[in-house]
């Protein structure tokens, strides 16, 4: 029987957790397939929103109410996004738990290449921390790279999740090694977002990491003044970290802060006389120079206040 809209109020009983009007809706069209019901946009069927919203009650009825319902556990919407993601993304731990439990594949991948295992470690906190473990468990596969060669290790080095982390590395100490696509390590990740109890760790665990160079030649001391995280600049050169290591263009940590207009690392690098204010890149660029390319003008003022010719 084609109703209008049905396929609109049964998406929306199920994205806002009505069973009752679920069930009223199966009964009184005789619904069989769930699937055929999808968002025009996305290809999100009914599993997907009440994963995503935290509906244990419909995911249940869905799952068990309807006959056969194995191959649609992992039904995929068109970013080929199975409602796992969804779990795992939203940090639904008792959710994702009964998805594996009723088959689903723990390292199935949706558009990008990101897997559950993925998606879970962009979140924090405990509810993140269950996801990432009853993956684990269901041997999801902490080595899998998305299309930028992002491995879950790498994630978790962007969120700053310290248990996410010992979560993983526990696993599997190999985790630490991992570099993506463009040579960036757990290091230059750790630093970017400024996690210091992150840095801290990883370079107990390989000092190497410290001054390990991505395919740019950027060290994890660029990447913390990218970030704008002093701090974590200071802690690294605490820890050991080359002041004066240079990318493949030449540029040091006072170049990179001279183009970012991150004064305050200016400032540091010059007090502490780590680098000197005239040192020049490759076609003798020198920090003032790059500060005037990139118009940062308060940059500009700071370097001169240290001598920096005009």
């Amino acid at each position: 029987m084609e109703v209008p809209n049905l396929s609109r109020d049964f998406l929306r009983a199920c994205q806002s957790g009505d069973l009752p009007r679920v069930e009223t809706l199966v009964s009184k069209y005789n619904i069989q397939d769930w699937t055929i019901f999808r968002h025009s946009t996305s290809g999100d069927t009914a599993l997907h929103v009440a994963a995503r919203e935290g509906h244990l009650n419909i995911v249940r009825y869905l799952c068990e109410f309807f006959d056969k319902p194995d191959y649609k556990i992992d039904v995929a919407n068109k970013g080929m996004k199975r409602p796992l993601h969804e779990a795992a993304q939203f940090s639904h731990s008792e959710i994702l738990k009964y998805l594996l439990e009723k088959g689903a594949d723990a390292d199935s991948l949706k558009r990008a290449d990101w897997t559950p295992l993925m998606l879970a470690c962009t979140k924090t906190g405990s509810e993140a921390c269950s996801c990432i473990v009853a993956l684990l468990e269901a041997k999801a596969n902490p080595f899998f790279r998305n299309k930028d060669g992002w491995t879950p290790f790498h994630i978790v080095c962007r969120s700053g999740d310290l248990n996410a982390f010992d979560l993983l590395l526990n696993h599997s100490a190999k985790c630490i090694d991992a570099k993506s696509n463009n040579g960036r390590s757990p290091m230059h990740i750790a630093a970017f977002h400024g996690h210091q109890p992150l840095i801290e760790r990883l370079a107990a665990l390989n000092p190497d990491l410290l001054n390990a160079k991505d395919s740019s030649g950027a060290t994890a001391l660029h990447e913390s003044i990218k970030g704008g995280h002093l701090a974590a600049m200071i802690q690294m050169i605490e820890l050991g970290a080359d002041t004066g290591a240079t990318d493949n263009v030449g540029q040091t940590i006072l170049h990179i802060a001279a183009l970012t207009g991150n004064s305050d690392a200016i400032r540091y690098i010059l007090n502490n006389k780590l680098i000197d204010v005239h040192t020049e890149a490759l076609f003798n660029v020198t920090p003032l120079v790059a500060a005037r390319r990139s118009n940062q003008v308060d940059t500009i003022e700071c370097l001169m206040e240290f001598g920096a010719v005009k």
